[in-house]
C-alpha cells in the first residue's frame, strides 16, 4: 500500500508540473505574439528606429512568432524523455559494475554431499547494497536433517533472504552457513547450488521436451520419471497431453500454475537431494492445489531437509519447526502446535489474523 501511494504522489506531482509548464509556455507565446504585435504597431508611425516595413513583414513576424510554444514544448518534451531514457544507462552500468561470483572455491565437496542435511546459520548478515539496512541481522539457528522447517514474517521481514544466503545469491557480511560440516562459502559456487532442490514461487518450465524440463542431465529413465509424475498426482495431466515428449512452449502455458507447481516438484523428486527449499510455492494455487502439494510434500520427502517459506499460515501447522522472522531479526521459533497455544507468541498473532 505505501508503494502504491508513493507511485500516485509522484505521478500526481508529474501531472502538476507539466500542467503548470503548459500555462507559463502559453503566458510566455502570448507575450511574444503582443510584443511582435505591440511593436508593429508602434514601428508603423516612425516613432522607432525599428520597422517591419510592409504589412507582410508583420503578418511574417506573427506567422513565426505563434507556433513559439509548440516548439517550446517539444523542445522540453525531447529534454525530459532523454533524462528519463538515460536511467535505462545508469542501469545497464550498474550492472556492468555488479561483481562477478566467484565460481571456484577453497575445497570440493563430497559425491554424496549432503548426506544428512543439517544446516546451520551463525551470526549470518546480509546486505543487498552497502547503502541498504542489512536484509538479515545476526541470524543463528540449526535445522536438523530430515526436519521440515517453516519461516514466516510479514513482507520484507527476510523470509527469501534466507535462501538467497543459502544459495549465496548474495553474498553474506558476516557469519557463516554450514550444511553437514561444511563451510558453503569455500565450495564452489556451482556445486553448491547442484546439491540442492528448489520449488520456486512461480514455476518455470523452459522451451523444450517435458522429459528435458524434468530430467534435463538424463539421468532417470522414463519409469523413474512417470514413477515421480504419479508420485506428485500429476501423471494422469501429463498422459492426458500427450507424454514425456510433447513440446513446451514458453514458460509452459499448455498447464496451468497448480500443474506447474507439480512438475517442479517432480523435479525436485528425481534430483533426490537432501535439502528442498519451497519458496512460497503455494501463494499462486488454490486450496486444492496447495493441499496436494502438502501431501506430496510430507509423504515423498520424508527424510529430506525442507525449508518452506510460508504465505499461508496452514501449510506450516503440521511441521517440525517455525522460524519467525521481523525486519532481519530472527524473533521466535519453536514447535508451530507449542507456539499455537502460547497466546503471546509471535506464530499465534500470526495464525489469529489469517484465515488459516
Amino acid at each position: 500500500m505505501k508503494q502504491i501511494t508513493l507511485y500516485q504522489k509522484t505521478s500526481y506531482t508529474e501531472l502538476t508540473a507539466s500542467l503548470w509548464l503548459s500555462l507559463r509556455l502559453q503566458l510566455l507565446a502570448a507575450f511574444i505574439i503582443s510584443f511582435v504585435g505591440l511593436m508593429a504597431v508602434i514601428g508603423s508611425s516612425g516613432n522607432l528606429p525599428i520597422s517591419f516595413g510592409t504589412p507582410g513583414l508583420v503578418g511574417l513576424a506573427l506567422s513565426y512568432a505563434s507556433p513559439v510554444v509548440s516548439l517550446l514544448g517539444s523542445f522540453l518534451t525531447s529534454f525530459t524523455e532523454t533524462e528519463k531514457e538515460m536511467v535505462s544507462v545508469e542501469r545497464a552500468l550498474e550492472y556492468m559494475n555488479i561483481p562477478e561470483e566467484q565460481l571456484h572455491g577453497n575445497q570440493s565437496s563430497s559425491p554424496n554431499w549432503p548426506n544428512q542435511g543439517q544446516i546451520e546459520f551463525h551470526n549470518v548478515t546480509l546486505r543487498y547494497m552497502p547503502s541498504l539496512p542489512a536484509a538479515l541481522r545476526d541470524i543463528t539457528f540449526n535445522i536438523e536433517g530430515g526436519m521440515q522447517v517453516g519461516i514466516i514474517g510479514r513482507t520484507g521481514a527476510g523470509k527469501s533472504s534466507i535462501l538467497n544466503a543459502l544459495f549465496r545469491l548474495s553474498p553474506i557480511c558476516t557469519g557463516c552457513i554450514v550444511v553437514d560440516g561444511t563451510n558453503i562459502g569455500d565450495l564452489p559456487v556451482r556445486d553448491l547450488r547442484a546439491r540442492f532442490a528448489v520449488v520456486p514461487q512461480s514455476p518455470f518450465l523452459f522451451e523444450g521436451s517435458l522429459r528435458e524440463n524434468l530430467d534435463p542431465f538424463h539421468a532417470s529413465d522414463d519409469s523413474e520419471i512417470w514413477t515421480a509424475l504419479e508420485r506428485c498426482h500429476v501423471k494422469e495431466e501429463v498422459e492426458t497431453v500427450g507424454g514425456l515428449d510433447i513440446h513446451i512452449k514458453g514458460t509452459g502455458m499448455s498447464f496451468s500454475v497448480g500443474q506447474r507447481q507439480l512438475l517442479c516438484l517432480a523435479r525436485a523428486l528425481l534430483k533426490s537431494s537432501k535439502v528442498l527449499c519451497l519458496d512460497e510455492c503455494t501463494a499462486n494455487v488454490d486450496t486444492q492445489t496447495a493441499s496436494i502439494l502438502q501431501n506430496a510434500i510430507s509423504s515423498e520427502f520424508s527424510g529430506t531437509t525442507v525449508i518452506t517459506i510460508a504465505h499461508r499460515i496452514s501449510t506450516v501447522l503440521n511441521m517440525d519447526n517455525i522460524l519467525v522472522l521481523d525486519r532481519g531479526v530472527l524473533v521466535e521459533q519453536g514447535n508451530p502446535q507449542a507456539l499455537l497455544q502460547n497466546e503471546f507468541s509471535r506464530f499465534s498473532s500470526f495464525a489469529k489474523a489469517s484465515t488459516m
